[in-house]
């Protein structure tokens, strides 16, 4: 990627405003004396703050809960599985520039001095974590080289970069020393300056990675995981083991600091009512027939329309299939407003941003465990364990929990019998379905580990692709030609190059272009991804 002086001098400008807090990010720091290298208290935090706004932002809202099939969104092209050129060429850039470079500069300036050895292991850590990100949206990427100030910046092939990413954990991690340098509590918005939860982090972070490349050739590479998921199991207390441990932090209360979310959807919700994110018609479906306590953590039932007062979820669209008729189409006609909003939890100005979860490291650990690839309990207890994490977490009681932990479909190696009842497990077109309907272990992991990581975007959308475990319905109405002669599409395998790169750094690009698996489009899947599957009710 091209970075001139300009995007530099902006990056580190930005730098100069490091949010001050333990978890939550209220107040902006100043550094009264701007020195020209900036202390690293100073950039942790702008890091953060920035890679919260990004993963939590604008992309969020339009791409990465859309296709995790969270919520649903009306709108332009992203939402309709295609992409927006100004959007795209800005989200390229605030990952490099403003998530990136602040960590970039730690690294630079203090790399060789032993008295911020731990300060910069932990940047390390940090950085390791965008990549990964990075990378799991557009796919090989620039790594080695970016932010060297060059004019030509090569790419690196998106399963090297994986391995790459799962030594530089390890490596980082083995650096923290407990009775080494550590950041100021109020400059590290993530573990208030705890270097064992850094280092727990970046392991799991590790195992997330291992289990994302786990699938077989050509579209993974199973050996190096479970070598790394065997590693990091075998010393599984340097992993996230509790809550208290989860890598997340929090947004502010004030408009300086407080979340896109509820900026979009909350404060200015009048102004945006067309565009609303609004609880999927998806997610509803894999709660409510199982009795979900956490719907109404994550929704509120509908506050006017045909529902008010129930839990109702929009689908993609009101479009129907060329092949479906409906003349009652019970969508026609409603707006977002008609439909759950997203819980208060997570649409408060400080809510809550996740980077790993406890319960997702249980779910790790619960896949590894299904392989054969070590761990201390078995993969039903850790799945246990996780559903019970998630739902402890909101505050939901023991009973409620262990009802839910029983039922079929959810108990363990258990299936759902649908006689009567089908209906309740499909969408409203009935081409889909969540009824776990044969003993899968794997699809139980998969629909728990979504379910419990609601609204943590990026990491959803990611599971989906790899296991393709779950069944949502295509989008119906997608933009241009992405529905080719069926007139729909499934959801994005990846976002496109941004246009920017092209022009300013042609060469190397066209370098990365053949390591895709087809064109530089949406559709083309990732390596470490399987195909979408085809729904046997649509034509192909």
């Amino acid at each position: 990627m091209k970075q001139n002086n300009f995007w530099i001098g902006l990056a580190l400008a930005i730098s100069l405003l490091g949010s001050s807090c333990t978890k939550e990010l209220e107040k902006l720091n100043e550094n009264p004396n701007s020195p020209s290298v900036v202390d690293p208290e100073y950039l942790l935090n702008t890091s953060i703050f920035n890679t919260m706004n990004f993963f939590g932002g604008d992309m969020r809202r339009r791409v990465l809960s859309h296709y995790s099939n969270y919520v649903s969104v009306g709108g332009g092209q992203f939402e309709r599985y295609f992409y927006f050129v100004s959007s795209d060429n800005e989200y390229w850039r605030t990952a490099y520039i403003q998530c990136l470079q602040p960590l970039h500069q730690i690294e630079r300036n203090f790399g060789d001095k032993p008295a911020y050895a731990n300060r910069v292991a932990i940047a390390r850590i940090l950085r390791a974590y965008i990549y990964s990100n990075i990378v799991a949206v557009w796919g090989s990427i620039p790594y080695q080289s970016a932010l060297s100030g060059e004019n030509s910046i090569s790419y690196n092939k998106e399963e090297d970069i994986y391995i790459e990413l799962l030594e530089e954990l390890k490596t980082a991690a083995s650096a923290i020393k407990p009775d080494g340098d550590k950041y100021i509590s109020s400059a590290d918005a993530m573990y208030g300056g705890s270097l064992e939860g850094w280092k727990k982090f970046a392991n799991t972070l590790r195992l997330r990675l291992a289990m994302r490349i786990s699938n077989p050739a050509p579209n993974g590479n199973p050996g190096e995981a479970q070598r790394v998921a065997a590693e990091v199991l075998a010393d599984e207390a340097n992993t996230i083991m509790n809550q208290s441990e989860t890598a997340n932090s929090n947004w502010g209360s004030n408009s300086l600091t407080w979340s896109f979310f509820y900026n979009y959807n909350v404060f200015n919700a009048t102004n945006n009512a067309a565009s609303l994110n609004v609880i999927s018609e998806s997610l509803l479906q894999h709660m409510l027939p199982y009795g979900d306590p956490r719907v109404s953590v994550y929704a509120k039932p509908a506050a006017q329309g045909p529902h008010t007062g129930q839990y109702w979820g929009m689908p993609k669209t009101t479009s129907l299939p060329t092949s479906f008729s409906m003349p009652d189409n019970p969508h026609s006609g409603r707006a977002p407003a008609d439909y759950s909003q997203v819980g208060d939890y997570f649409s408060k100005p400080n809510a809550e941003f996740v980077f790993l979860s406890y319960e997702e490291a249980c779910f790790l650990k619960a896949e590894a465990a299904l392989k054969g690839w070590g761990g201390s309990l078995t993969a039903e207890q850790y799945y246990n364990n996780g559903i019970r994490a998630s739902m402890e977490k909101y505050g939901i009681a023991s009973a409620a929990i262990n009802s839910y932990l029983q039922k079929d479909g959810i108990k363990w190696n258990t299936a759902v019998d649908t006689t009567g009842s089908n209906g309740a497990y499909t969408d409203y077109l009935g081409i889909t379905t969540s009824a776990v309907l044969n003993v899968n272990p794997m699809r139980q992991i998969t629909m728990q580990t979504w379910l419990a990581g609601f609204y943590n975007a990026i990491d959803a959308w990611t599971l989906l692709r790899r296991t393709q475990e779950l069944e949502f319905p295509p989008h119906f109405n997608p933009d241009g030609s992405e529905g080719g002669t069926v007139g729909y599409a499934y959801i994005p395998q990846r976002i496109v190059y941004p246009d920017i790169e092209y022009q300013t750094n042609d060469t190397e690009i066209k370098k990365a272009l053949p390591w895709l698996s087809g064109p530089d489009a949406m559709k083309t899947k990732l390596w470490f991804a399987l195909p979408n599957k085809r729904n046997p009710y649509l034509p192909e």
